[in-house]
């Protein structure tokens, strides 16, 4: 597992604290130090070289992690996308389940979808989390696909709804696959070697700048690196969709059982009626 996961653990307003703070600290430290051991006589034509070409490298540098964020970025909405298709076809097939006859076998395949989901919402997306992929979700999708596979359709509509319920099962499945498979993409090691890099030259680049005021030229170059900080933040967070407190959730899966529960609170409230009705005949 990578440092960036690791350290994704902790509280995301901790991490970003530490970020932030440790960013502006080390950077405000250094040119503390800089300013009271090095003695430079710096020209004014000088100074504005050196202005002039901590411009050109905080340009170049913004430019590369304008390019990192870009690419992050992207990765998340492709991961959000795909879970999105893939909860809809969760939804559509739940649906297509609940409209077929009412048999043992369709019951039976309810019993088993409804075990899948479960399994994707309390083992496989927590796994997620920690860069682990599940075992039990992909037996329990198996059991899905035989139990459909045992249905036995007898009327045109029984025969059009079973092939709409392997074709969302196997959207599902696929979308499904796509998502784990993606489970370890995160930025190179060797990227984050021109990001650390480029960020010391940014920030040794400031201290040569003629400042004659000590205190301001500690406290922007502080401000200079929280904001470095903060962009290391925002791509270590960006980079690891599922691990952090905010990731990505299965919002749908969530939502079957929540139209499971309204389906048995309804056919319940119509028992009751009938029964009433009965009694007062």
């Amino acid at each position: 597992m990578s440092v960036t996961f690791h350290m994704l653990q902790l509280p995301i307003v901790l991490l970003f604290s530490i970020l932030v703070l440790s960013g502006g600290i080390l950077a405000g430290t250094i040119t503390f130090l800089f300013r009271k051991f090095i003695k430079l006589k710096i020209l004014k034509s000088h100074n504005i070289v050196t202005g002039n070409f901590f411009l050109v490298i905080g340009s170049f540098y913004a430019l590369l992690l304008s390019f990192v964020v870009f690419v992050v970025w992207n990765q998340l909405n492709g991961t959000q996308e795909n879970v999105s298709k893939e909860g809809s076809s969760a939804l559509a097939l739940y649906r297509d389940i609940k409209f077929y006859p009412d048999t043992v076998d369709s019951k039976e395949l309810l019993t088993y979808y409804l075990d899948f989901s479960s399994n994707v919402i309390h083992e496989e997306f927590p796994n997620m989390k920690m860069m682990k992929l599940s075992r039990k979700t992909p037996e329990s999708l198996n059991n899905v696909f035989y139990a459909l596979e045992r249905l036995d359709p007898k009327t045109p509509f029984e025969i059009e709804l079973v092939g709409q319920m392997f074709d969302h099962l196997n959207d599902l499945s696929s979308f499904r696959g796509i998502r784990t498979a993606a489970l370890d993409t995160e930025i190179p090691a060797f990227m984050w070697l021109p990001i650390l890099l480029g960020a010391i030259i940014v920030v040794i680049s400031g201290l040569f700048l003629d400042i004659e005021h000590v205190r301001i030229h500690i406290g922007l170059n502080f401000l200079l690196g929280s904001f470095l900080g903060l962009l290391f933040f925002t791509i270590i967070a960006l980079d690891h969709p599922y691990a952090a407190d905010e990731g990505i959730e299965p919002k749908s899966y969530k939502q079957i059982f929540v139209l499971e529960k309204w389906a048995q609170e309804a056919e319940m409230a119509h028992k009751l009626t009938i029964k009433q009705i009965t009694n007062n005949k």
